[in-house]
């Protein structure tokens, strides 16, 4: 039985015109996109609600059990067609990013009881929550690895063609003991190449100068988003600015008008002084690339000193779908586990683990100057092109010129 009988049902409840919408994302999604679905009589194949989790303006997170996996499954607030429509509309934004990416987050199937849709589960919580618990703690060079890895979950993104337009704290989401980071929430997202984009989207506490004054903007409004998280996350506090107080409106009539930025750091290195402050110029043309944020970080992180990790069988596990997935090793090629109970083996592993993502990083780096190169190859016989057809217009309107000359003075001659 094809997909199109199996829901046939939920499409004949669906007929009334104030369910249009609703009818198209789905056909969007579960036809032309093919993502599985759930939406089965048999009981044993029922997904188990554990606790809630997280709620936003539309949609409510479960923590929910299926098929003996564990995953957040994100449902409408309420049936309001606005609400489900806003889900249904995120699933399709997650859908456009076809390859896999560590630091996205990924939907697995539609829920067609909820309208909603089950994604990773990460169970490290949200980094607004790590952060502002007093009992966590973390080195500067955890903070320089998610600002990397967000970076790099950016840089894909804006090589999709996508920018976020809502990077906050509440939207990244840790893993693996803390370790991964892993960017949610697309409900703003939108695809780039949109010159005339001037509606406000995001938070105005990350929100880009031009975002506020609802200028036009281009992905370089992630860019400055990612700088105001990387300051929280350097200053270890949620609000940068200091001004409790200070209602939205006030903050952004301050940051439009009076170049009103997060607080200085004490002791913090100047180089990650310069980098903040020239990412979140005023001028989005000003700021850096990602590539080059990513270059910074990583020239950093390889200068400071390798702190020991823990190691685990989970962890270890971890590791190999990690490579799995990113690289797509067959298990022969991958690292054997180290003997747990022997500190040299341990050490051993973890060092070769180093060393084959130093490998896989360099590898990302070319393969991202090699796109760099080719677009601005791209640009460049473009405007090589239109070089060559304003030569030959101009050789066109020039003989044009003669000719309407000569006619002028054919007119003029005596008969």
């Amino acid at each position: 039985m094809d997909i199109a009988s199996q829901y046939s049902d939920i499409l004949r409840t669906l007929k009334k015109d104030k369910y249009n919408d609703t009818r198209d994302k789905l056909y969007k999604l579960l036809l032309e996109r093919k993502i599985p679905y759930l939406l089965s009589p048999d009981k044993t194949d029922e997904m188990e609600i554990i606790k809630p989790i997280g709620e936003g303006a539309f949609g409510i997170v479960q923590l929910v059990r299926y098929r003996n996996r564990i995953y957040a499954h994100k449902r409408p607030r309420s049936n309001l067609s606005k609400s489900r429509n806003s889900l249904l509309d995120e699933a399709i934004k997650l859908t456009d990013i076809v390859e896999t990416h560590p630091n996205i987050q990924r939907l697995y199937f539609i829920n067609l009881k909820t309208f909603g849709f089950l994604m990773d589960y990460c169970c490290g919580g949200s980094l607004e929550t790590y952060i502002v618990d007093s009992n966590t703690t973390y080195t500067l060079t955890d903070a320089l690895n998610w600002s990397y890895q967000l970076a790099d979950a950016l840089s894909f993104l804006h090589s999709k063609q996508i920018m976020h337009r809502d990077v906050k704290m509440q939207n990244i989401l840790l893993k693996d003991n803390y370790q991964t980071l892993v960017l949610t929430d697309y409900g703003t997202a939108t695809q780039l190449g949109r010159s005339l984009l001037t509606n406000q989207a995001g938070t105005p506490i990350i929100m880009a100068p031009e975002v506020c004054t609802s200028t036009k903007y281009t992905e370089k409004c992630d860019i400055y988003s990612w700088t105001i998280v990387f300051n929280q996350l350097l200053a270890k506090q949620y609000d940068p600015y200091g001004e409790p107080n200070l209602n939205s409106f006030g903050l952004i009539m301050k940051i439009t008008t009076e170049n009103f930025r997060p607080r200085k750091l004490n002791n913090c290195p100047s180089i990650l002084v310069a980098l903040m402050y020239r990412s979140w110029h005023s001028d989005p043309n000003e700021r850096p690339t990602l590539f080059f944020i990513k270059r910074v970080l990583r020239l950093i992180l390889n200068v400071l000193p390798i702190e020991k990790q823990k190691c685990s069988k989970e962890i270890i596990n971890d590791n190999k779908k990690q490579w799995i997935n990113e690289c797509n090793l067959s298990q022969k090629h991958l690292l054997n586990g180290p003997r747990l109970d022997n500190k040299d083996s341990v050490n051993i592993y973890q060092d070769c683990l180093r060393k084959a993502k130093h490998i896989t990083d360099v590898q990302k780096d070319m393969s991202e100057m090699e796109q760099t190169l080719e677009a601005f190859q791209k640009e460049k016989d473009i405007k090589k092109d239109h070089h060559k057809q304003l030569l030959i217009e101009n050789v066109k309107l020039q003989q044009q010129i003669e000719m309407l000359r000569e006619k002028i003075l054919h007119k003029k001659r005596p008969q």
